[in-house]
């Protein structure tokens, strides 16, 4: 795995520049992911998709910022805003965004409210087509009450 942080310009007021973070990190893939999917690190240090019905398959560290067929190098934005033709978050611009519990490597808009599915916050929905990752804690649903994992 290897670390790129930067800044970029978001804003301009005047002479001075409003910057945002990017975090993204680098590893080998070991599935064929679409740019924008949710990812997970397995056991060997490879990036799957993640998908929040089994603890297997958790805990997100990202989106992929480009598609990438398995066995290659691929990008994942950690943290910062991310922009996909793959998003289209109208009608729920500013809500929460969680790892999908039906479809591996995708986003879901409401929270997973099974016993046995994980809750994970990856994000805010800023714009139709744009994910700010901010991921969170996860949690597994139990049914007698719920526990952070």
């Amino acid at each position: 795995m290897t670390l790129s942080r930067r800044s970029r310009t978001a804003h301009r007021l005047g002479p001075s520049e409003i910057t945002e973070d990017l975090v993204d990190l680098n590893f080998t893939t070991a599935d064929t992911f679409a740019e924008g999917d949710l990812a997970y690190v397995n056991a060997s240090g490879y990036i799957l998709r993640a998908q929040a019905n089994a603890s297997a398959s958790m805990h997100a560290i990202g989106a992929l910022v480009k598609a990438a067929a398995s066995g290659l190098q691929a990008s994942i934005r950690n943290r910062g805003p991310f922009d996909s033709t793959n998003y289209d978050f109208s009608g729920f611009i500013g809500r929460y965004a969680y790892v999908s519990t039906s479809t591996a490597g995708a986003i879901q808009t409401n929270a997973p409210g099974l016993s046995g599915q994980i809750v994970q916050v990856v994000g805010y929905m800023a714009e139709r087509r744009k994910l700010v990752i901010s991921l969170g804690h996860a949690f597994q649903r139990t049914g007698s009450g719920d526990h952070i994992g």
